[in-house]
């Protein structure tokens, strides 16, 4: 009580170029808050167009950037225009004067608000004056239990936003939590990476506004009708992004795919994946040898199956060292001549190398522990991690390259491969939590999450820009990846229904996070016995969504198939059976190869979408309501998904299920939605609707399952009338007619309806008489309007045609 503050008034107005090009107006582009009252200094910058970054800090403290932390958003030297950084910010005083009016900060469509009574901060859309988000308590900072090396202490901090009836929230990253809305989760989410679960910090929210918590390490988030809170165990400063659209409540174009490009402008898009990857992967666990690869793209090859890649999977070292970078001679004797007759045969190949990982008594280890590459533990020893190996620091740029060096020198300079499988990317097999990163300075409380992240960097920045594009596929990501080439798949998940179900729904938020390139295990990994007949309904189950993932990959450990399954030199390691199409039985392999020809088929506008994510990070798979934004009951549909702006997918999710509920949203005047396999039309033009379709569990229509493309009426013309005969004419009735004056043609005809018949297939034939014409003859004269001379004949049969 009796505190006063300080109105800051803005005299002068910038601009700055938004994410379209068109230029947006801001009252100033960066805004110091000294907080007396809370004792914290907050700065509020323009970051990307309607949009800003905030960062707070304890009073006495210095703010930081990019390289002295890990940060998701792209720094001004990489493009992202912000304020100029030599120009000090305008800074404003809370606490010391006798203003009441609060501080705030406007650009393009966003205000910021400072609350000259509390220091709590609000975020408003300018268009409609609604409140997006605003903090239920001011940011908190406390001591954390991290020892730091570095200048500045480690502080634990936490955010808590108020609740908003009716919020839906999006992203965060791919979980197995079951549902589409993360609000309507309610539990903890864990930001630290581990199989199966990758936290993403980026929200997108049903009000209208993107929302990124720029900590790189450990925490927690969660979101409920309580409010939404962000917790962080190690941090040198609280940070976060916060976004809105252009305009609204009432959109030109869709808020979500607004606040996706907002999203990818400030922390990169992904470029567009080479053509070959919109085709077909083929993966198990695990092809152990040379022969046995060749083999399995002949049998797609043979079968006129589709195929683009082969994946070789862990363990392709043995019975050499892991670490070492090459490929044993007893199992793979030419590893050139393979990648050669695979690329003769448009397949590209990926190797699982582990490389971020190495053994002790790899050829690479004493270098790497002598230079100080290797992660520590918090006492300063090297920690194992899975199969014994040890880790290299990969937030030393030393390090990426040595890393780096070691694959190109064994992989890609003798061989030619450049796509890796970045598998137990998190990493994993150890104790992440008491990692020590970036030569001991960086404990994982305060870096660990972004660990995925610097895996994909390394490829990134040492490969030569003049190179085959590098495809590399991850287990995990943070925010941010997508612009160093990130592809993510969702790990380790189990053979069954369940599974699905969530793996359905953890994909659509993963695409929301701002990570385009994503897909699953088609079967899933583990569980599956190739000769159990609900894995069997399964598959095809799971075929008929992967094949509309970003992404169109099987892999998993299988079981089942027979005693010799396993087979192969021992000293190559195990194989494990079979996992191509044609080993899960004739009926499912018949309607697994149904879809793989459809997504065969849709590969030019898969890649179109992909050169779209590019430029506005419009994802490829994404929930019905990216595009059906203004469609109540689109906004609570979890499992049907838009594959681009075209198709609908409702697949069956649900085991032994010969039928779906599906919703079709409502189009505009002149499209329809088409089943893709019965070509039937569904006209929602003055409301969306729910129909029943069928999901056959056998048979020939086992292959087929709710598919929509959304299309153009097209306004065929009704059915020609076909000729008819009747006496009712112009002509003269009854008369004959002189062979030479007005026939057409005369035939010899049995009947009257012959002769009729006769005519209606001339096209100059407009009358016809039939009637005797000497001795047992019978003689059809067909006539047209000129007719003339004619006579009466009583025996006679006269017609006239009809034409439409």
């Amino acid at each position: 009580a009796g505190k006063a503050y300080m109105m800051i008034v803005v005299v002068l107005a910038v601009v700055v170029a938004s994410v379209d090009g068109a230029l947006t107006t801001c009252t100033q582009t960066c805004l110091n808050v000294e907080d007396n009252v809370n004792s914290q200094l907050v700065r509020i910058e323009v970051y990307g167009a309607n949009g800003f970054r905030v960062r707070a800090t304890p009073l006495g403290r210095t703010l930081v950037d990019a390289p002295e932390i890990v940060s998701a958003l792209i720094p001004p030297s990489d493009g992202m225009q912000v304020h100029d950084v030599n120009t000090e910010c305008d800074t404003i005083t809370l606490g010391v004067a006798t203003s009441s009016e609060d501080a705030s900060i406007t650009c393009g469509n966003i205000m910021a608000t400072v609350s000259n009574a509390t220091g709590k901060l609000t975020f408003t859309r300018v268009s409609d004056k609604k409140i997006l988000l605003a903090e239920n308590e001011v940011r908190s900072f406390a001591n954390s239990s991290q020892n730091s090396k570095l200048s500045q202490s480690f502080l634990s901090y936490g955010l808590n936003f108020t609740a908003v009836n009716g919020e839906r929230i999006y992203g965060l990253g791919q979980h197995k939590t079951g549902v589409l809305d993360n609000k309507a989760y309610g539990k903890v989410f864990n930001l630290s990476p581990v199989n199966t679960e990758v936290f993403i910090p980026v929200a997108h929210s049903s009000l209208g506004y993107a929302f990124l918590f720029n900590h790189p390490g450990f925490g927690t988030a969660q979101f409920s009708d309580a409010g939404s809170t962000w917790m962080a165990t190690a941090a040198l400063q609280a940070d976060f992004w916060i976004a809105t659209t252009s305009d609204g409540p009432d959109y030109a174009i869709s808020p979500w795919q607004q606040l996706q490009q907002a999203y990818g402008t400030v922390s990169g898009f992904a470029k567009a994946f080479p053509e070959w990857t919109t085709g077909f992967w083929q993966c198990k666990n695990r092809y152990h040898n040379q022969s046995q690869v060749m083999d399995v793209v002949d049998g797609y090859t043979s079968r006129g199956l589709p195929i683009s890649l082969i994946i070789i999977d862990y363990h392709s070292w043995e019975p050499n060292p892991m670490g070492d970078e090459d490929f044993p001679k007893q199992c793979w004797p030419d590893p050139k001549a393979m990648v050669d007759e695979l690329m003769e045969e448009g397949v590209q190949l990926m190797l699982s190398a582990y490389w971020h990982t190495l053994a002790q008594n790899s050829k690479n280890y004493p270098e790497a522990a002598k230079r100080g590459y290797l992660v520590t533990d918090s006492k300063g020893d090297f920690p194992k991690f899975w199969n014994n190996g040890y880790v290299y620091d990969l937030f030393d740029k030393d390090a990426r390259s040595y890393a780096y060096n070691a694959i190109n020198e064994g992989y890609t300079q003798p061989f030619g491969l450049h796509n890796w499988w970045l598998d137990c990317d998190e990493p994993c097999g150890g104790d992440t939590g008491d990692i020590v990163y970036n030569n001991g300075t960086w404990p994982a409380d305060f870096v660990g999450s972004a660990y995925p992240q610097m895996l994909y960097q390394t490829v990134y920045e040492n490969v030569d820009p003049n190179a085959e594009v590098n495809v590399m596929l991850g287990r995990s990501a943070w925010a941010g990846s997508q612009r160093y080439g990130a592809a993510v798949w969702s790990g380790d998940t189990s053979s069954n229904f369940e599974n699905l179900n969530q793996q359905f729904r953890a994909g659509l938020n993963m695409v929301m996070s701002g990570i385009p390139y994503w897909t699953t295990d088609i079967g899933g990994y583990a569980g599956g016995n190739i000769d159990d007949v609900v894995f069997r309904e399964l598959i095809v189950r799971w075929f008929q969504w992967g094949a509309f993932c970003p992404l169109f990959r099987l892999h998993g450990r299988r079981s089942g198939g027979g005693p010799n399954q396993e087979g192969g030199n021992p000293a190559c390691g195990g194989t494990n059976p079979s996992n191509e199409i044609w080993n899960f039985g004739n009926e499912s392999e018949m309607a697994i190869a149904r879809v793989m020809k459809i997504r065969e088929q849709l590969r030019p506008y898969v890649m179109e979408q992909y050169k779209l994510n590019e430029v506005n990070g419009t994802p490829i798979m994404r929930p019905i309501f990216f595009d059906f934004w203004t469609d109540e009951m689109a906004a609570i549909v979890d499992d049907q998904l838009m594959f681009g702006p075209d198709y609908l997918l409702a697949p069956q999710l649900n085991q032994n299920s010969s039928s779906r509920f599906v919703y079709l949203p409502q189009l505009p005047e002149g499209f329809v939605w088409e089943n893709v396999f019965t070509f039937v039309q569904t006209n929602t033009t003055e409301k969306g609707m729910n129909i029943t379709e069928s999901t056959p569990l056998t048979g020939d229509d086992f292959g087929t399952f709710p598919l929509y493309r959304k299309t153009k009426i097209t306004p065929y013309p009704g059915p020609t009338p076909l000729p008819s005969c009747n006496s009712s004419c112009s002509l003269t009735v009854g008369f004959d007619v002189s062979p030479d004056v007005g026939a057409k043609k005369q035939v010899n005809t049995s009947t009257a309806a012959e002769c009729c018949n006769a005519c209606k297939t001339d096209s100059t034939c407009d009358a016809f008489t039939w009637g005797p014409n000497g001795p047992g003859v019978t003689t059809c004269f067909m006539l047209n309007k000129g007719a003339k001379n004619l006579r009466p004949v009583d025996d006679r049969t006269f017609g006239c045609v009809h034409r439409a």
